[in-house]
């Protein structure tokens, strides 16, 4: 077919917007399954899942807790950072091989607590409970301590001497029991006992001429069921209101003895995990930590008065007298001498940090230091 001059040049016009038209029908189209299939990919890539065990059995209200920071986690992140499951302890490794696993990477983070490697670093009971601590005779001067006086910092770069863990509080405990199969009246009772204790704690009830035996707390109830321990710290009553204890003990000496604050668990992150985050996922993570520390306090304060109500004839309440408290107060500036004198710098480097803020602000402080 022949086309004339004038007819070429209309249908060539023609031909030509419809070649434009479908080269935009096509970019848009490209651009519209970009943007969708894009965002999707991208959303998928945002959601960070964690690996994670507790030094708790399923059940215990310790871990009950630790799935309480997960859903805090979850909810915070908005569903970017999750724990799909919080293993416990025994279901992949022990309550102890689980910081030596999140410290090489084989979790991403373990909820537990400092004392447990206390033979590896045995002052990481100053700064989160145990007596000899400077700033641990109430629970607000120990979380000021570490939130505004810099202790967390230095919990962190004491823990990072060995382990590449981050650390963030997130249970705090009233003062701790003491169960026991024989009644503890008086200091000389302690003489001679057979108790469960960790940590720095030891120091403390060693001094008082017990015999310590460091376990975790899964595994002392069955201990005093064998007749192996003849007393026990484990917690506070809501927190070792799931261990059978009540079953087994007799007496429990409750009051001020050798942890007056318990800020004792915490989760610990992998250094590489953590340092992937980006900046807001880390305040988010840390705002989480501080929510379920609160809940602890709160729910656990409570269940704390729940339990005592409870068990108010399992066994017989012994409290300290004020006896008892002058001889404890001995006890530990005793105790805080033999740390003083140390060959590991990092005992004195802890108190005389704990002290410093101790002294600048307890004319000042709204509660007994």
């Amino acid at each position: 077919m022949i086309f004339s001059k004038n007819v070429f040049k209309e249908g060539g016009k023609e031909v030509m917007k419809r070649v434009y038209l479908l080269l935009i029908v096509l970019v848009v189209s490209i651009g519209l399954i970009f943007v969708v299939y894009g965002n999707a990919a991208l959303a998928q890539e945002k959601v960070i899942k964690w690996k994670a065990q507790s030094a708790w059995h399923r059940g215990d209200a310790f871990h009950d807790e630790a799935e309480y920071f997960c859903e805090a986690l979850k909810l915070m992140s908005g569903g970017r950072l999750i724990i799909p499951k919080m293993f416990a302890t025994g279901e992949i490794v022990g309550s102890i091989e689980a910081m030596t696993e999140t410290s090489a990477g084989r979790f991403d983070l373990t909820h537990n607590s400092g004392m447990y490697v206390a033979g590896t670093l045995p002052w990481t009971g100053l700064l989160i409970g145990s007596r000899p601590g400077y700033t641990n005779e109430s629970i607000f001067s120990a979380i000021r301590y570490l939130y505004e006086g810099g202790g967390l910092d230095l919990y962190n770069e004491y823990i990072q001497t060995k382990y590449k863990l981050y650390n963030l509080p997130v249970v705090i405990t009233a003062s701790e029991a003491v169960y026991s199969i024989k009644p503890i009246r008086t200091i000389d009772d302690f003489k001679g006992l057979k108790i469960r204790t960790s940590g720095l704690n030891k120091m403390f009830f060693e001094e008082l001429g017990a015999t310590c035996v460091s376990i975790p707390m899964t595994e002392v109830t069955p201990a005093m069921e064998r007749g192996e321990l003849d007393a026990c710290e484990m917690s506070s009553f809501y927190i070792d209101s799931k261990s059978g204890i009540e079953d087994v003990a007799k007496y429990v000496l409750v009051g001020t003895i050798h942890q007056p604050v318990g800020v004792t668990v915490q989760v610990f992150i992998n250094l590489d995990s953590w340092n992937a985050l980006p900046d807001d996922l880390k305040q988010i993570v840390d705002y989480a930590a501080r929510v379920s520390m609160w809940h602890a306090f709160e729910y656990g304060g409570y269940m704390d008065q729940v339990m005592a109500e409870k068990w108010k004839d399992k066994f017989e309440i012994i409290k300290v007298t004020p006896e008892m408290q002058l001889e404890f107060a001995k006890v530990t500036e005793r105790v805080r001498d033999k740390i003083y004198k140390s060959a590991d710098p990092w005992a004195k480097k802890i108190l005389d940090h704990e002290k410093a803020w101790f002294d600048k602000y307890k004319e000042y402080s709204v509660e007994p230091w």
